[in-house]
C-alpha cells in the first residue's frame, strides 16, 4: 500500500459494464428523488391540489410562466408578474422550449415539468460518471467519487445539532441551495441539472482541446456552450474563467504562450456570443428586463457556511495536492478557484457559481483518501493490530472507513430527503397545496381572459395566477415585480376597508387592472366587501374565491 501510485491501470475507459452499474446509480438516485413527489400526489387531502413541487414555489411559479408562454406557442418571454407594459425578449428560452414541447406531445406542463427534471437528472449523473473516470482509473476510486459526488452533501446537519440553524444569519448551505450538492440539485430544478451537466461537459471539452488539438471538440464545446448561455446564461462566467485559467496555467507550464491552444479555446466561447449580445441588448434597451435583473440578487452566504457545505472534501483534496501535486487535477483546481471568485464577485448571482462543484471536490477528496490518508492509515501500528485480527482485513477496513466516510457526507441529503417527504405527505404546506377553489378560479380566467388582462391578488395569488392562467398580475415575484415592496404596499390600500373608495379606484386604473380576485388570503387583510363597489361587477364564485371584472359604475 506505502508507495504505489493506487489510481493508475492499464486502461481508464470504462467498460461497458461500468456504464451499466453507473446508469443504475443513477436510477436508483432519481428514484429516491421522486419519493417526495409522489407522496404529495398520493396523500393531497380532500379540498387540495398537489402543485407538483416540493420547494421554493414563488421561483417554480415563474418557470411555469415561461412553459405556459411556451405552451401557446411563444418564443419570447413577457412577464407576467407585473403590469408594466413591454416588448418580450428571449429570456427563459429553455422553459419557453419545455412549454414549446409540451403542446406538441399533448402533454400536461406538469408532466412536462417532472419528465425534463428525471431526464435531467440522468444526464447530470451519467455526464457526472464520464467526467470522474476521466481523471479516476482505479474502479474503487471512481465508484467512490461517483457516490460521493451524486449523494454527498456537506456538514450543515452539525448547525442543527449545536441549535445553530441560522449561523451567522445564513441558512446551512447544504438546505438552502440546490446548487450546492447534486443530489438536491435532482431533487428541484430541471434547468439546474441541466445547467451542472453543461457546466461539466465544457469542462471536459476545453481539457480535450488542449490535450488532442482536435477542431471537433471546439465545435462540440461551443455547441455546448450555446446551450448553457440558452439554460442558464450567467453561467458563461464561470466557463470563461476557468477556460482562461486553464489556458494560462498550460501556458506558464510549458514556459511559452500557447496560441493555437488559446485560439481554440477562445472560438468554443464564442458561439454563445450573439445570444449573449441579445441578452445585453434587452437589458440596455428595456427598463423591464434591466429592473427585473437588477432585483435577481441571491448573494452568497459568509465564507464559514462554505466551509461547512465543503471543509471536509476540501482538506481532503488539499493534502493530496500538498503531498501528490499531480497536474492531471489543474482543470479541478482551477475549476474551484474560478468559482471560489466569483461567489463573492460584483455580480448579482453570485451563489448560483458554486454550481457544480461537488464533482470536482468529489474526485479531489477521494484521491486524497485513496492516495494519502488510507495509506497513511495502513502504516500507524493500530490499524496493522486490527487488520490482522481474525476476520478483519486491510482491504475490509479500508472498504468500512469508506463507507463510514460517504455516510457521513451523505446525512444533509437523507435528512432534506426524509424533511420533504414528511412535508408532502403529513404537513402539505399552502403555496406547496394550493385550494381546488383557487385551481378553479385561475382555470377560469385562463378560459375567459386574454393574457394581458391585469388581475389584483393578494402577493402569493398572483405568483399562481400569472403561473397558471397567464395573466399579468400587480404582485406575484421578488425579482419579477417590479417596486414589488412598493406594489405590496398599494395592493394592500385597495384591500383595506379603511380605504377611501376614490383611492381605491385610482389604484385600479393605475395598475390597469381588469379583474379583482378575492379569496381566502384577501379576505384576511381586513378587507373591504368588494360586492358593494359599484364599479366591481361579479364574474366568478365558488365556494373560495370570487373575481369581480373593473367596470363603470352601475
Amino acid at each position: 500500500m506505502g508507495g504505489v501510485n493506487r489510481m493508475q491501470t492499464v486502461d481508464w475507459s470504462p467498460t461497458r459494464r461500468e456504464w451499466t452499474v453507473a446508469l443504475v446509480v443513477a436510477l436508483v438516485a432519481v428514484a429516491l428523488t421522486l419519493v417526495p413527489y409522489a407522496l404529495g400526489y398520493a396523500f393531497t387531502r380532500p379540498g387540495l391540489v398537489y402543485t407538483g413541487l416540493v420547494m421554493n414555489p414563488e421561483d417554480s411559479q415563474s418557470y411555469f410562466a415561461k412553459m405556459l408562454q411556451g405552451y401557446d406557442g411563444r418564443w419570447l418571454y413577457t412577464i407576467p408578474f407585473t403590469t408594466e407594459e413591454h416588448a418580450p425578449a428571449f429570456i427563459g428560452g429553455f422553459y419557453l422550449a419545455l412549454g414549446q414541447i409540451a403542446r406538441a406531445l399533448g402533454l400536461s406542463l406538469d408532466a412536462m415539468w417532472h419528465s425534463a427534471r428525471v431526464i435531467a437528472d440522468l444526464f447530470m449523473f451519467l455526464a457526472t460518471f464520464g467526467f470522474i473516470a476521466s481523471f479516476l482509473r482505479e474502479p474503487r476510486a471512481r465508484w467512490t467519487a461517483y457516490v460521493l459526488a451524486v449523494f454527498g452533501s456537506g456538514l450543515g446537519w452539525l448547525l442543527f445539532l449545536v441549535n445553530q440553524p441560522y449561523w451567522l444569519d445564513a441558512f446551512p448551505v447544504d438546505f438552502k441551495m440546490p446548487e450546492a450538492h447534486l443530489f438536491f440539485t435532482a431533487l428541484t430544478f430541471p434547468h439546474v441539472a441541466l445547467g451542472t451537466s453543461l457546466i461539466i461537459m465544457s469542462l471536459w471539452l476545453t481539457r480535450r482541446t488542449t490535450e488532442t488539438g482536435n477542431w471537433g471538440f471546439v465545435i462540440i464545446a461551443g455547441l455546448v456552450n450555446l446551450a448553457l448561455g440558452i439554460v442558464y446564461p450567467f453561467l458563461i462566467y464561470l466557463i470563461a474563467v476557468a477556460v482562461a485559467f486553464f489556458w494560462l496555467y498550460l501556458s506558464f507550464r510549458s514556459r511559452s504562450i500557447l496560441w493555437r491552444q488559446g485560439i481554440m479555446l477562445a472560438t468554443g466561447l464564442l458561439f454563445p456570443a450573439p445570444l449573449l449580445f441579445e441578452y445585453a441588448r434587452t437589458l440596455a434597451t428595456s427598463p423591464i428586463f434591466r429592473a427585473w435583473d437588477a432585483q435577481a440578487v441571491t448573494l452568497s452566504p459568509p465564507w464559514p457556511h462554505y466551509l461547512v457545505a465543503y471543509g471536509v472534501m476540501l482538506a481532503l483534496a488539499g493534502l493530496h495536492l500538498w503531498i501528490k501535486r499531480q497536474s492531471e487535477f489543474a482543470l479541478l483546481w482551477i475549476w474551484l478557484l474560478a468559482a471560489a471568485l466569483l461567489v463573492y464577485a460584483p455580480l448579482n448571482p453570485q451563489r448560483r457559481f458554486v454550481q457544480g462543484v461537488q464533482v470536482p471536490l468529489a474526485i479531489l477528496a477521494t484521491a486524497g483518501l485513496f492516495e494519502v490518508v488510507l495509506p497513511w492509515l495502513g502504516r500507524t501500528r493500530a490499524f496493522r493490530w486490527l487488520a490482522a485480527r481474525p476476520r478483519y482485513s486491510v482491504a475490509g477496513l479500508e472498504r468500512l472507513l469508506v463507507v463510514l466516510f460517504l455516510m457521513v457526507m451523505g446525512l444533509s441529503n437523507l435528512y432534506i430527503l426524509t424533511s420533504l417527504s414528511v412535508t408532502m405527505a403529513i404537513q402539505q404546506p399552502d403555496l406547496l397545496f394550493r385550494p381546488r377553489t383557487e385551481v378553479a378560479a385561475v382555470e377560469w380566467l385562463r378560459a375567459n381572459t386574454t393574457r394581458g388582462d391585469v388581475v389584483l391578488s393578494d402577493y402569493e395569488t398572483g405568483n399562481y395566477v400569472a403561473a397558471h392562467a397567464g395573466n399579468a398580475v400587480v404582485v406575484g415575484h421578488w425579482a419579477e415585480t417590479l417596486d414589488v415592496e412598493d406594489k405590496r404596499v398599494q395592493v394592500a390600500r385597495v384591500y383595506n376597508s379603511a380605504t377611501d373608495n376614490s383611492v381605491r379606484r385610482d389604484l385600479l386604473a393605475r395598475f390597469r387592472v381588469r379583474y379583482v380576485w378575492f379569496g381566502a388570503r384577501e379576505r384576511a387583510q381586513d378587507a373591504f366587501d368588494p360586492s358593494t363597489a359599484t364599479y366591481l361587477t361579479r364574474v366568478f364564485a365558488n365556494e373560495g374565491v370570487t373575481v369581480y371584472q373593473v367596470g363603470e359604475s352601475k
